[in-house]
């Protein structure tokens, strides 16, 4: 889809709801290289992520597919909790899930989550983890490069999660049920000191 000449900023801003605005954004092609999420009730775009952040990710969606699972990076997600429609950086859910290809997909259908932490830290320490609790997905797992730390959130209750472990970059995180192995964390890297 490409803008008319008739659509103007007002006409795309009085879209009824942010999901509306959501849909138009990711069909302008001009758009395609950016990750376009509806968070809290506002869009936010990013540009496309840093090698080691995608590293992570291959690396964890690998692991996954070889375990059986369904792992799909930047998986639209949608729950009754409306002003959030969240594109996790890996979605992990089994293959009846997604049989009839639904997009954004149900959070009821997901078992675990992963966002690997890159420019906006509160999005993924505390915004998305608390729309990922609200929606019942069993399992977030939180990578941050920065740190070299992993947290484990499991038990979902409410607005947040009642368990958490931690974990450092290079050792095993060990998944609960279902999942009943540990993801290996030996090739992860930091990212590289900022420059001033």
């Amino acid at each position: 889809m490409t803008l008319m000449h008739h659509d103007t900023v007002e006409d795309i801003m009085r879209a009824e709801k942010g999901h509306e605005l959501l849909r138009f954004l990711e069909k302008v092609p001009e758009l395609d290289q950016l990750k376009i999420e509806l968070i809290d009730g506002k869009i936010v775009m990013q540009a496309s992520a840093a090698p080691f952040h995608n590293r992570i990710v291959a690396l964890l969606t690998a692991q996954m597919i070889a375990e059986g699972w369904e792992a799909l990076p930047e998986q639209a997600l949608i729950s009754d909790i409306s002003s959030f429609e969240p594109k996790a950086d890996l979605t992990v859910t089994v293959e009846e899930a997604i049989r009839n290809n639904p997009n954004p997909l149900p959070a009821d259908r997901v078992d675990l989550v992963v966002e690997v932490v890159s420019s906006d830290r509160d999005s993924d320490y505390i915004k998305k983890r608390m729309w990922y609790a609200m929606s019942r997905i069993p399992l977030y797992l939180l990578v941050d490069p920065n740190e070299c730390t992993i947290e484990l959130y499991s038990e979902p209750d409410h607005l947040t999660y009642r368990r958490v472990d931690p974990y450092r970059f290079g050792g095993p995180v060990p998944l609960p049920e279902p999942f009943s192995f540990a993801v290996d964390t030996s090739r992860f890297k930091p990212y590289p000191p900022k420059l001033p």
